[in-house]
């Protein structure tokens, strides 16, 4: 027996995925009430199953078999799965045994997906890259299409891309809205609401401090995770944050370096971002420094002082032994 709908999210976390599955998570229980399964093993996936590569234990079921089994078992008419890898695994390969594992589940299926435009994109990139210590690069000019596309080829079922902007999703959130568009008959109402807890961003005066460590503009004597670790927390604490916003001459090159992904999901998926002005787009004119930035004020305002203020007292505390900033932290 199948189930009547597969809904699978492929979600970036630049993008709430984790808000979606914190949600999904917390109220598995009153979705199965309403005969909504949420395989929770295939969002967390411990054994490191990747999206359609062939299962490394031959012996041992796949994730898709064992949803199949379960709902033979409990009659589930919608089969809800969320992983933020997915978007990431998608490839002409991948995507074609993706297609035939994801047969014989349900008697419709859909692949989710939420996209940001180029500058959102972009800065929330960033601060994920910053946060974990991680060298810069920019993302691919067409780094949707190299997913969505070989999807696209070979998929049997509906592919629904959302634009995420607050302006434009149902009552604000990727939660309400991933329900009322995909899963309408679902009672919202009765969700676990999870405490978002998202991390603040961080400020540009922390982006900037970060990325002068990386170039060895920072006092290289100190510990590099105690100094990041220090400038992401007290950045929280310090007031007045600076928030990102890229200067408008960053957001035109974002732009025209993404122009082959916004013609391909303008023309072939209907795809359109308010905040980019399509007319002024020219792929040729792209100031590749940029792009490859090495401060921070070049692609957005820094207030100096406040930069200066943020340094002084992570140096101070990324002085001290690592038992005594845990102490500190803690109090």
């Amino acid at each position: 027996m199948n189930a009547k709908n597969l809904i699978i999210h492929i979600g970036h976390r630049n993008a709430d995925a984790s808000l979606l599955q914190n949600t999904l998570f917390a109220s598995q229980s009153i979705l199965e009430q309403q005969r909504i399964y949420f395989p929770a093993f295939a969002s967390k996936n411990e054994a490191g199953y990747a999206l359609g590569s062939c299962y490394e234990a031959p012996d041992e079921p796949s994730h898709w078999d064992l949803i199949k089994e379960d709902i033979a078992k409990r009659r589930f008419e919608n089969v809800i799965v969320s992983n933020p890898s997915f978007l990431r695994d998608l490839t002409v390969q991948s995507a074609q045994r993706f297609e035939a594992q994801t047969n014989n589940i349900a008697d419709q299926k859909t692949v989710v997906a939420y996209l940001r435009p180029p500058g959102a994109h972009f800065l929330s990139l960033i601060q994920q890259r910053l946060r974990q210590a991680k060298e810069l690069a920019p993302p691919s000019r067409t780094r949707v299409k190299e997913r969505i596309q070989p999807l696209s080829q070979v998929w049997s079922g509906k592919i629904s891309l959302r634009v995420f902007d607050e302006q434009n999703l149902s009552h604000g959130n990727i939660v309400d809205d991933f329900f009322l568009r995909e899963v309408p008959q679902a009672r919202t109402s009765q969700l676990s609401r999870t405490n978002p807890l998202a991390k603040p961003p961080l400020s540009t005066e922390a982006m900037a401090l970060l990325i002068d460590r990386m170039h060895g503009r920072l006092d290289e004597r100190l510990d590099p995770a105690s100094l990041v670790k220090q400038i992401i927390r007290l950045d929280a604490m310090l007031p007045d944050p600076t928030q990102p916003t890229l200067h408008a001459s960053v957001l035109q090159t974002l732009n025209n370096w993404a122009a082959p992904d916004l013609a391909w999901l303008r023309e072939k998926q209907g795809i359109k971002f308010q905040e980019v002005k399509y007319r002024q787009i020219d792929a040729d004119d792209v100031d590749m420094g940029l792009i490859h930035f090495i401060d921070m004020a070049q692609i957005a305002p820094v207030n100096a002082d406040r930069k200066h203020a943020l340094y002084k007292r992570a140096r101070r505390l990324a002085r001290l032994p690592r038992r005594v900033q845990d102490w500190i932290a803690a109090r």
